[in-house]
């Protein structure tokens, strides 16, 4: 009896998983993290991790319920195991984009072969916003890894005939995917299945759905979690359903809302640059094999729900987007599988390539002008960041300007995939500039990190801190202790939930900010805005550490001489 042919995935195909991997894991390790998001969620994984509560996420001691546990109990195994470090705090978001890339890269070369499945991973991973996010600290790449298992699944059910077993795979990550970012998860399966439907004019993308095992898999598995929720708080049906689906997308509540341009800006810039030079056309996609054809009739199913669903929501963020970037480089790739010789992507990616490199030199000579007239005061602040921009820029210009040479040569004789493969360097070759330039960026821009804080407060000695109208999670994440808040009403934390239910948590002896500082509160550092900076310090502090946003008293520290 002869068996199904072993699958082997292309030698190739490792090879820019890897790079795209690489690069994620180069911007994770060297970028601090960013505060609030990053911060508070790598401190919500923390406090779970320290009290061993899977069923109730807490900030800042209090339950935090703006987002189901899933993506915390990850970072939760992931800190206990590492550590309270940045690199611990996104390993969840990697490994969920190396899972993503696989799939994804499995899938296609079993539907449109090797070659194939180059192009698909090569755009995927060159793709700003999923590279971008797979070193992010936040839900939308798990997200993204459960919305491609399931249109995946659909495509191979279209193409292949329907299986129990890829069903249960699709319900399994539909429930995961209910537990990082509830009712959204069944708004992407629900959306995207039915407008693959209407694109194919055929019902079978909507099979899946009456599987009543499935459901009773995922609606099993986040119910459960959602029962023992809401028997530890009664208000959290209302704030899941009401306040945090129905009331973001139907008001600007959340102060989310965007322009009409800004889902199709967010599509095509965080596609760059082949959602500009792929040859789009129905023509194109007709070269494509028959699996490939009707994967892509899915693919843009679920392209078309979110450009629909998100426009139509009044909130907005360029995160959101990110589960529809593997179905639009599916689609591209699609394009890509026989393009007939033209000039116009050629054209157009060396035009980009050569903006991106007469940009850069202009910075370059603009941080080199800087530098010869900035006085004495600024040198030190300023040195750092000229020094990474001469010496790093130059080569980025050069690799751009050579890669836009290709380009030019590729649109003259008419060889599209010659220019793809010269523009796919656009973003990789940004990322690896960068790389260099993070520190001193970090420090020029002031982006708002707790890293700072956290190093200046360990060096300072053990001791508590007390936050006063102010709070950095990411410090207290990095420190790996909690600290006090005293704050009126508790906005500081940025959590709807507990801003929302904070007379309903204190009356249930959950709310842990003070209004003012307690006598029997024996903090050691006291952080306060900068804004206060020049009101008179804490009885017996003397401030020790300033930035943009912050600065911190020591309490009881000998006075100058």
């Amino acid at each position: 009896m002869i068996g199904r042919p072993r699958f082997r995935l292309d030698p190739a195909l490792a090879v820019l998983m890897a790079v795209a991997l690489a690069l994620a894991l180069a911007v994770a390790a060297a970028l601090p993290l960013l505060d609030p998001d990053e911060g508070r969620n790598a401190e919500v994984a923390r406090e779970m991790a320290a009290s061993g509560d899977l069923v109730v996420p807490h900030l800042a001691g209090m339950p935090y319920l703006d987002k189901p546990p899933a993506f915390f109990w990850a970072a939760a195994l992931a800190v206990r195991l590492f550590g309270h470090s940045p690199l611990a705090a996104r390993l969840p978001s990697l490994v969920a984009a190396a899972l993503t890339l696989a799939l994804f890269a499995i899938r296609a070369q079993r539907s449109g072969g090797a070659r194939f499945a180059r192009i698909a991973v090569a755009l995927l991973g060159a793709a700003p916003l999923f590279l971008a996010l797979s070193a992010y600290v936040i839900f939308d790449m798990l997200l993204t890894l459960c919305v491609t298992v399931v249109w995946l699944g659909l495509a191979a059910e279209v193409t292949g005939g329907a299986s129990a077993r890829v069903r249960a795979w699709m319900f399994l990550f539909l429930g995961l995917g209910l537990l990082v970012k509830g009712p959204v998860m069944l708004a992407w399966a629900l959306g995207g299945s039915a407008c693959a439907a209407l694109f194919s004019r055929s019902r079978t993308p909507l099979r899946w759905l009456a599987w009543w095992p499935g459901w009773a898999l995922a609606l099993g598995l986040a119910g459960g979690w959602f029962a023992l929720a809401v028997a530890r708080h009664p208000e959290y049906p209302h704030y899941a359903f009401l306040e945090e689906s129905l009331e973001r997308l139907t008001s600007n509540s959340f102060h989310r809302d965007q322009p009409w341009w800004f889902v199709p800006a967010v599509l095509i810039g965080g596609t760059l640059p082949w959602s500009l030079h792929t040859p789009w056309s129905r023509a194109h996609l007709s070269r494509a094999p028959e699996a490939v054809r009707a994967s892509s009739v899915v693919a843009l199913g679920f392209v078309a729900f979110a450009a629909v669903f998100f426009s139509a929501s009044h909130s907005k963020l360029v995160t959101y987007l990110l589960p529809a970037v593997p179905a639009l480089a599916w689609l591209a790739a699609a394009m890509w599988f026989e393009a007939a010789p033209q000039r116009r992507s050629g054209w157009i990616a060396a035009a980009l390539l050569g903006a991106t490199a007469w940009a850069l030199l202009h910075v370059t000579l603009t941080a080199s002008l800087f530098a010869g007239r900035a006085g004495p005061a600024h040198a030190l602040e300023t040195l750092p960041l000229v020094i990474a921009v001469t010496h790093t820029l130059p080569f980025a210009v050069a690799v751009m300007v050579a890669a836009a040479g290709v380009c030019v040569f590729a649109a003259r004789t008419r060889q599209p995939g010659t220019a793809l493969g010269a523009a796919l360097i656009w973003f990789p070759t940004l990322v690896v500039a960068g790389l260099a330039m993070l520190a001193p960026l970090a420090r020029a821009f002031r982006l708002p990190s707790g890293a700072g804080l956290a190093r200046a407060v360990a060096a300072a000695g053990p001791g508590s801190v007390r936050y006063e109208r102010c709070y950095s999670p990411g410090t207290d994440f990095l420190l790996g202790r909690p600290s006090t808040l005293v704050s009126a009403e508790g906005a500081e934390t940025t959590s709807n939930y507990q801003w929302r239910y904070r007379s309903s948590l204190a009356a249930r002896g959950l709310w842990t900010p003070s209004a003012s500082p307690s006598e029997s509160d024996s903090a050691r550092f006291v952080v306060r805005p900068r804004s206060e900076a020049g009101t008179p310090p804490p009885p017996g502090g003397e401030a020790f550490f300033m930035d943009a946003r912050f600065v911190a008293y020591r309490i009881g520290a000998p006075a100058p001489r």
